[in-house]
């Protein structure tokens, strides 16, 4: 029997488990790494910090996946022995025929002095959680949401968190008591959307009187106060704040990794220089064939098409046949704009001469569309 080892039980790794387990069946023993006991589907992640999402709605438990035959093994990994097709974990050594890395990234607050006494990380389940209460108690001042520095995963996420706080205080009718901010290194939002997207992005925060502020260098925080290069201070009653990404220690100790710590890939197969060795999603570092530069980190759609790939592709090597599936660097994601409305945003990545995205205007139909793949997601792979 051969074995594949997936690791991390994020969007990519949940689907490359699946499908590989329904290609082979019993001729292949699926293993899934996690040191979390459940999955939570990001995306609704703004949706819980208003409270149209109870946490427990968007949470999954990772053993239900032992129903459908795929292992579960609640452990952290702590070092890839590569050459000798090992994982060791804090609990087991495990051994592996194909591996599938899809660990994402850990935020490294540590490097933002006083990010963590002074704000919350909500890219952080535990801190996504926390925000409906503190919003009910939220009745007026500044919020600022900042980005702590560039790469971070779901480019458009900042965006949609702030556009449903303006809704949120709305419907409490409390929106003219609140001020809010978003603060960003990019000199635009989405740049790699080019400048009619951003100017569309913008347009949208112009009319829901959110100010933005770009090009803009994290340096520290102190008690409800950012403070930016050039001596810049912008005062805050809550701070909100994407959090530096950077891979587990795991994958930084390997040879798998460019000079930025993520996993240097063939952005077709998503092979890495050893074979019958993946990494998809958050860590890895998938080169545009064209512009030579990183493509956004964006788990969720892509993580999940890519790991279609691997799964395909690992099945047939263990049946003896070729692999011939190939990532097209295709996807989609919905901004949700607040209101019942969200605007549909489609991309390639591996188009001539450059990468083509685009963002249409928000309508409901968009906003259902996302809804839709909220309930599918949740009850398909689970």
């Amino acid at each position: 029997m051969k074995r594949t080892l997936i690791l991390g039980g994020g969007a990519g790794g949940v689907v490359a488990a699946n499908i590989l387990k329904k290609l082979v069946g019993p001729t292949m023993r699926v293993t899934l790494v996690d040191r979390e006991t459940n999955h939570h589907y990001a995306s609704s992640y703004p949706r819980v910090m208003i409270g149209e999402r109870q946490p427990d709605e968007i949470t999954r438990r990772l053993k239900l996946l032992e129903d459908k035959r795929i292992e579960f093994r609640h452990c952290e990994v702590q070092e890839l022995d590569l050459a000798g097709h090992r994982v060791i974990t804090d609990k087991h050594v495990l051994e592996y025929d194909y591996l599938v890395i899809s660990l994402g990234v850990e935020y490294n607050l540590e490097t933002v002095p006083g990010f963590k006494e002074y704000a919350l990380n909500i890219y952080d389940f535990r801190a996504v959680a926390k925000m409906k209460q503190i919003l009910d108690e939220f009745s007026f001042g500044k919020i600022v949401l900042f980005i702590s520095s560039l790469p971070y995963k779901c480019p458009p996420a900042p965006y949609e968190i702030m556009l449903l706080l303006d809704q949120y205080f709305r419907q409490r009718g409390i929106r003219h008591k609140v001020k809010l901010t978003i603060v960003t290194p990019e000199i635009f939002p989405e740049p790699l959307a080019g400048p009619k997207v951003s100017q569309k992005v913008k347009k949208m925060l112009l009319q829901r009187r959110i100010e933005l502020i770009t090009e803009a260098k994290v340096i520290a925080l102190e008690k409800n106060t950012l403070l930016l290069d050039h001596n810049t201070r912008i005062p805050a009653d809550l701070l909100l704040g994407i959090a530096p990404h950077w891979t587990p220690q795991a994958i930084r100790n390997t040879d798998l990794v460019d000079k930025n710590g993520f996993i240097n890939v063939d952005p077709f197969t998503l092979e890495t220089k050893y074979k019958g060795v993946y990494a998809i999603g958050d860590a890895a570092a998938i080169k545009l064939p064209v512009l030579g530069s990183y493509a956004p980190k964006a788990e969720g759609v892509f993580a999940h098409a890519q790991a279609k790939v691997v799964a395909r592709n690992i099945a047939s090597l263990a049946q003896g046949d070729e692999p011939d599936s190939y990532y097209d660097g295709k996807g989609f994601c919905v901004m949700n704009v607040g209101f019942g409305k969200g605007c549909y945003s489609s991309v390639r990545y591996y188009t001539k001469p450059g990468p083509v995205i685009t963002l249409m205007r928000p309508t409901k139909a968009a906003y259902l569309l996302k809804v839709g793949f909220e309930k599918y997601w949740l009850s398909c792979w689970f």
